[in-house]
């Protein structure tokens, strides 16, 4: 008997959790599920919402199951939706699960979706997404070393940009000039995408989903460019066609690194099973940067990354210890970044400096061939 629930254990594992009692509810969820190709695990006791409660890619829970869920204390978590028939009731509750809301049967297309990029986060994807907690503390850079590294093992490797503010991501690669597609090519995607691999910018095994360049944006040489594909403001893509663009990238590589730099859009709050990774300053206004960051944009089960170098020489145990956040590791100043950058090189190769610490942290992801 022990042997046949570890059976049914493992083969549960990675599944899409729906925590409900209302059979209405149930079979609207799993026709939802069945339309995604997914299966369901099924829960209604604290112990199995226990259980499965961080392991799944997605949770869905009843609102008539709300009040339980509520009651067992569970750590938050991303990627929970609540389902039930009335806009009303959902709304009371959304709030206390931190939990996106799906009105039943009207939202049913919707939870389809939902539970398609919920298979692709549970699967063999390593999603992580990094955010700023003040400007100037090298988040694309950290993006491009940790992809550098992971396609420097062979791992196929991808990195997102979705910070409005930044430099670009094709400059830090140095492929303003070559081909493929950028998010201006990709805003009409939504739902299921095909695979990317061989249509975007593509720098030593990295594929690179950037912003354009912008128009009047300074050359390598000093001259400003004479148009681009994008405005000099940049506006971001919907939720809609990031979730498409992650959820296809995430089928076709091993990892998968979102430069959401000091951005407050929530494009991928409720991405199922990403890593979030926090960069700090060590230094004090670094450190009350990071803090308000972490809190204006809500972020739960953070890892902290923390940037030392001139001018930033708190220790990096002391400032996850003031932050109350587990320490993925640290980065510090490296003088080949900048003169990579002007020489149109990618930053993070090799295994010195910048390239040896985003192979450390590589690490610590536990980053590997999934074989």
């Amino acid at each position: 008997r022990n042997r046949e629930r570890a059976d049914e254990d493992a083969q549960g594992a990675g599944r899409p959790m729906l925590v409900a009692r209302d059979h209405r509810l149930v079979e609207a969820a799993q026709a939802a599920a069945a339309a995604a190709g997914v299966v369901l695990d099924v829960v209604r006791e604290p112990v199995a919402i226990r259980a499965g409660w961080r392991s799944a890619p997605c949770v869905m829970v009843g609102v008539e199951m709300a009040p339980l869920v509520c009651g067992i204390a569970l750590e938050p978590r991303g990627g929970v939706h609540l389902l039930g028939p009335r806009l009303d009731e959902l709304a009371t509750w959304s709030s206390p699960l931190q939990a996106a809301v799906l009105v039943l049967p009207d939202q049913s297309a919707l939870l389809t979706q939902v539970l398609e990029q919920g298979r692709v986060g549970g699967g063999d994807a390593v999603v992580v997404r990094l955010v700023g907690g003040s400007g100037g503390v090298g988040v694309s850079t950290l993006a491009c070393a940790l992809a550098q590294q992971a396609a420097g093992r062979g791992l196929a490797a991808a990195v997102v940009e979705l910070d409005p503010t930044g430099g670009g991501l094709d400059v830090l690669f140095g492929a303003e000039a070559d081909a493929g597609w950028r998010w201006p090519d990709l805003r009409a995607a939504a739902g299921h995408v095909d695979s990317l691999v061989g249509r975007l910018p593509n720098v030593s095994g990295v594929d690179v989903v950037s912003h354009a360049v912008r128009a009047g944006a300074p050359s390598r040489r000093g001259a400003p460019h004479a148009e681009g594909r994008g405005s000099t403001a940049i506006d971001l893509p919907s939720t809609e066609a990031v979730r498409a663009v992650v959820g296809s990238l995430c089928r076709s590589h091993r990892l998968v690194v979102l430069d959401a730099g000091t951005s407050a859009e929530p494009l991928l709050d409720a991405w199922p099973g990403q890593r979030q990774v926090l960069v700090c300053g060590a230094d004090v206004r670094g450190v009350v940067a990071a803090r308000r960051r972490a809190a204006s944009l809500s972020l739960h089960d953070v890892e902290l990354v923390v940037r030392t170098g001139a001018g930033r020489r708190i220790a990096a145990p002391a400032v996850a210890d003031s932050l109350g956040l587990s320490l993925l590791g640290a980065i510090g100043d490296d003088r080949r970044v900048a003169r990579a950058a002007e020489a149109g090189e990618p930053v993070g190769r090799g295994r010195r400096g910048l390239a040896r610490q985003a192979g450390l942290l590589l690490d610590s992801l536990d980053v590997r061939d999934a074989r």
